[in-house]
């Protein structure tokens, strides 16, 4: 038995069947190897960076961690970009990279890189395994670490002559999946956090982070109905309790509701839950300045060596959040009622600010997303990249459940298209909307082919105001009258889209988009929709200069 078949083996028993990638001559036995294992898919995609945004999402979607492979140097530089969104996402993802043969171990031989030192920089960390007799003990230590503590990307070196390897069969004590680890807070610790937020008059809480689940999501919203607290997302984790929910209060991040961050800096207990409040929750670390928060943090994560990393809680509680949000809402809430005004009031500044606004132009993006979030049905996952049109869907879009939002906590642009991809292999029996500007989508066009060739339930739109609008933004207000960089000639969308043999349409104007999205929505079938807003408006409420 060859060393890819070991490979192989164990992950049809750990109950992986779907990896992303783009074929390479460096695991050609690899994929020999995986193509008699029954139902298994290799998700050929365009590029590798496209490819691991998928896995990325992929992982998001099913709570396992996303498989990507790759081939040697270019291959994994390509990757890089999705790499760093799980990175920063605290995704699982285990990155299983073809490399050149032993023998040729530091010569600087054809396409060679140093995985180790870039899977240190870049990812949780990175092993090369050079032993064939050790790859199910090695495979098995790469896949603890991506789902243990702070979640993950790993990456795997395999050199082309160990895949090739004979070696005995697989031990069948490696045969169980990984596990991931589960901790609690201990009886007096949890006890002692329960006291403080009892004894609060205006607590706050603010949810994210990764490693959430259903269960954690419903912990959080019977936490949050026992003690009467206003509960905010962080950034992009808009999901983690349903927006309709009268405890969810908005979101942090780009875009933040200015009595948002006032009503947050004004609480007299802060508990973060699962978040580690980083540059984009804070703010640019403005709504609070490390090392401390006045008067009081808790502050909840399931990797202990998060707690005090940036901000110093007055109380850390390792653990998992649904498990610990459970056993915290057993716990005496103190005086609920004194705090109904502090969560009414809230609340109400939450939907007032989900108002929608009226932007100038015949295209309304504020309606389009409005009507998107009234018509699709909970179970749609919605994507997005990065850029400011995604300002717009954090602001008016309801999340009504977990794992309806994916969009990368990196701000990388182009994530939108390859994470719709990823999203529909993971649950093919729901319509996926993925939303991108032109700068965004151009980072990834190439994936339209995958679409096209899996013929995948995804409805992409994108909006396109012919410049990198958020830099251009960002220019103005620094430097204004000195543009440069920001204007870009993009495509007709909607013929790049045919070209790739989907189905699209031109929008100009609100009705049509109304009408248009309720067509192809209902259809099922992939479908690419251009929008033109009024290019001069760069957010809600806001327009450029020129």
């Amino acid at each position: 038995m060859r060393v890819a078949d070991i490979i192989a083996r164990l992950l049809e028993s750990w109950g992986f069947h779907t990896a992303f990638g783009v074929p390479g001559e460096s695991y050609l036995a690899l994929l020999d190897a995986l193509h008699d294992i029954h139902g298994f898919r290799f998700i050929a995609c365009r590029q590798e960076g496209g490819a691991a945004m998928a896995a990325e999402a992929h992982a998001r979607v099913t709570g396992k961690p996303g498989l990507v492979m790759v081939t040697r140097g270019p291959g994994l530089t390509n990757a890089s970009a999705g790499i760093h969104v799980a990175q920063q996402g605290s995704t699982p993802l285990v990155v299983l990279i073809g490399m050149p043969a032993r023998e040729t171990d530091r010569r600087q031989a054809f396409q060679e890189l140093d995985v180790q030192a870039m899977g240190q920089v870049i990812g949780k960390d990175a092993l090369i395994i050079r032993d064939p007799h050790r790859i199910g003990e090695q495979l098995s230590h790469a896949f603890h670490l991506a789902i243990s503590g702070r979640q993950g990307p790993v990456l795997v070196g395999l050199p082309e002559d160990v895949l090739a390897e004979e070696v005995d069969d697989l031990p069948q004590v490696l045969l169980s999946s990984p596990i991931r680890p589960c901790a609690i807070p201990t009886p007096k610790l949890l006890e002692r956090a329960a006291e403080i937020i009892a004894r609060a008059k205006r607590p706050f809480v603010i949810a994210g982070g990764a490693g959430w689940t259903p269960e954690a999501s419903k912990s959080l919203e019977r936490f949050a109905t026992h003690f009467g607290i206003p509960v905010s997302a962080a950034w992009r984790r808009q999901d983690v309790l349903d927006n309709t929910n009268l405890s969810y209060v908005g979101h942090m991040g780009l875009g933040v509701n200015l009595k948002l961050a006032e009503r947050v800096r004004s609480a007299d207990v802060i508990f973060v839950v699962g978040a580690r409040l980083g540059e984009a929750s804070t703010s640019g670390y403005t709504i609070f300045t490390p090392p401390t928060i006045q008067p009081v943090l808790i502050h909840l994560h399931p990797d202990a060596n998060e707690l005090g990393a940036v901000f110093r809680p007055n109380l850390a509680l390792a653990g998992d959040p649904a498990e610990t949000l459970y056993a915290l809402a057993n716990a005496n809430p103190g005086d609920v009622a004194s705090r109904s005004v502090w969560k009414s009031d809230a609340r109400k500044e939450y939907e007032e600010f989900t108002f929608p606004i009226q932007d100038v132009g015949d295209l309304q993006l504020a309606q389009a997303v409005v009507h998107v979030s009234d018509t699709v049905p909970p179970e749609t996952i919605i994507t997005n990249g990065a850029g400011n049109y995604a300002i717009w869907l954090q602001r008016f879009f309801r999340y009504r459940r977990f794992g309806q939002q994916l969009g990368p906590q990196s701000g990388s642009m182009g994530y939108g298209i390859p994470a719709a991809i990823g999203s529909a292999f993971a649950n093919p029996e729901v319509m996926v909307v993925a939303f991108a500007g032109d700068g965004c989508a151009l980072m990834t066009i190439q994936e339209l082919a995958t679409i096209a060739e899996y013929r995948l339930p995804i409805v992409i739109i994108i909006i396109d105001n012919a410049r990198f609008g958020t830099i251009r933004m960002h220019q103005e207000r620094d430097y204004p009258g000195r543009t440069i960089g920001t204007e870009i000639t993009s495509p007709d969308f909607a013929n790049v889209a045919r070209g790739f043999g989907l189905a699209a349409t031109t929008v100009r104007t609100t009705n049509e988009f109304i009408t248009a999205f309720d067509v192809v929505f209902k259809s099922g079938a992939p479908h690419l929709l251009h929008l033109f807003p009024d290019r001069r408006v760069i957010s809600p409420g806001k327009t450029l200069l020129t």
